[in-house]
This record gives C-alpha cells, structure tokens and sequence, in this order.
C-alpha cells in the first residue's frame, strides 16, 4: 500500500548543474507517523526521492532532487533541500539544510542549519561518501568532501573539509564569532574537545595529519599542522598555539599563551610551557619535555622568537 502519492502542484527550479527540474507536491494517502492522510509534504522529482516504506517523510518546505533519497524513518524539515547522489535513511532527521551529495545520512544522526558540499577524490577510496552517522549531532555548520562523522559527535559551528573525521563522543564547539576548521586527514575521537574561543582570532585549526583523542582538550587560538598528535589529558589554550611537524602532547601535558613548537617535540607527564602578555617560547629543536618541566619565557638557554 503507497503512504502518499505526488499531486498536481508541482514548481520549475534549475538545479546545481544548470537543468531545468520540475517537482511535485506530494500527498499523503494514510495516516502513518504523525502525518495525517490528506496532508501535503515537500516536493520531490518523481517517486524514487522518497521511500514509501517507513514512517519517512518530508515538510512542505522541503525539497529533494537530483538523485537524492529519503527512506526508513528519516524526517526532513523546515526549509531544507536535498540533492545529488545523497541517501538519508533510518531515524535521520535534517531541518533547514541544504545538502548536496554523494553523501549517506543514517542512525539517529541530527543535522541542523548547515550546508554539506559533498565530493569525491579526497580519500585513497574514489567511491567513500561523505558519512554522517550513529547519534552525530551537526549544528549551524559546514563540512565539505568526504568528510566522517559518526557514533555520539557533536559539532556547532564547525568547517569540516576533505577526509577529516569526529568519532566518539568528540565535541567540536564553535560560536558566533569563531568557528572551528578541521581539514586534511584530521581525526579527533573519544571524549575530545575542539574549542573556539570568543576573540575573533581564536580560531582552532588542524589540518595534516593531525590526531587528538582520549580527553584532550585544543581551546582557542591553536593552529596544529602536520604530523601532531594529542592524547590522554593533554591541554592546549591558545594565544596563540602553533604546533607542527610531529609534535605530540601527552600526558597531562599543557602549552598556553603564545608558543610555537617544531620538529619532533614530545610533552609527558605534567610538563608544562606557558607565556604571558607579549612573550613567545620558540622550540624548534627535538627534545623530550617529562615530569614535572616548566617552562616559560624566563626559562634558560632556550631559543626565543623576537
């Protein structure tokens, strides 16, 4: 038995390629969900965009075309529009998006005012979609390529791009004034938490091949790059942060204020570098920091940025 059916009422659109598309209203033929027979949804391109399967279903709103699907339970809402090779499936639900595949929605995966621009060619895999999943919560943001994000995630005001990938219970926070940006082949996992502060230069950025996990925390104005890796406990605040070319922090290792580190440098234990005001810690050589090191401006025998 067909839960809905696509009425006469139908609109012109050109779509992202420049073809002229036309869509019809559809209508629904029985009460299922909490949709009521009679009632008219979004419009679709013909009768592949939405499932008849389901509880599925599509606000009067809502747009979906160009090869993109609705199946399963999945609820699409407010002022959304859906195209490309895009499949939204299970509990999905996506209110005041625009997204554009390939790209697979699935689970009880939330997604909220924001834009998706999905692509291939960014992965050692041509065909890996962009993929949201699991319990994933995305909020007023943007991710692009062939992005990942899944399990119980949680991104406001996040720019995600390229392969990079937020797992676990990650929590990516931005605000009005700053977003986070995550690219490359950036993975941030388990209880990590990516902060944006609230100057307008307290962006965060990873990009390269950059790895944060356990309960590490990167807050503010922290630019990581290349090959960085933060684990356990480790504690960034910027001011600003810049760690590149195979840093890693570990431990209930912290950097605050305004420090740069190259070149192989590993934080352990309770090791700490910190500045103030106007002072800059440069370390540009490979070297172990362990225990209880604290180091500052004031620290000997150190080579200092002017």
């Amino acid at each position: 038995m067909k839960k809905y059916q696509l009425s006469d009422h139908c609109r012109k659109l050109i779509s992202p390629q420049g073809e002229n598309i036309t869509l019809y209203q559809i209508c629904a033929l029985a009460d299922f969900g909490s949709v009521c027979k009679g009632q008219l949804g979004g419009w679709v391109e013909g009768p592949d965009c939405l499932s008849q399967q389901g509880s599925a279903w599509l606000e009067e709103q809502v747009e979906v075309f160009g090869g993109a699907q609705v199946s399963g339970d999945a609820q699409i809402l407010g002022l959304s529009r859906l195209t490309g090779r895009l499949h939204v499936t299970d509990s999905a639900q996506v209110k005041d998006c625009q997204i554009d595949g390939p790209a697979d929605i699935s689970g009880e995966a939330r997604l909220f005012d924001s834009r998706i621009i999905a692509c291939m060619g960014f992965t050692a895999n041509p065909d890996q979609a962009l993929t949201i999943s699991g319990n994933a919560h995305i909020r007023r943001s943007l991710l692009a390529h062939q992005v990942c994000v899944c399990d119980h995630a949680y991104i406001d005001f996040g720019f995600l791009q390229h392969r990079a990938c937020v797992s676990g219970y990650a929590i990516i926070q931005g605000n009005d004034n700053c977003n986070v940006w995550l690219c490359d082949n950036t993975c941030v996992s388990d209880h990590a938490r990516i902060i944006a502060g609230q100057d307008t230069d307290s962006i965060p950025v990873l990009r390269g091949h950059v790895r944060v996990a356990d309960y590490a925390v990167v807050e503010g104005n922290c630019v990581l790059s290349g090959s960085v890796t933060l684990l356990d406990y480790a504690n960034l605040h910027g001011g600003p942060v810049v760690l590149c070319d195979n840093v890693t922090v570990r431990g209930h290792g912290r950097i605050a204020g305004n420090v740069r580190l190259e070149n192989a440098t590993e934080l352990r234990d309770n090791a700490c570098i910190e500045t103030w005001d106007n002072e800059t810690v440069l370390l540009r050589d490979s070297r172990i920091l362990t225990g209880n090191q604290h180091i500052t401006r004031a620290s000997p025998f150190l080579p200092f940025e002017r």
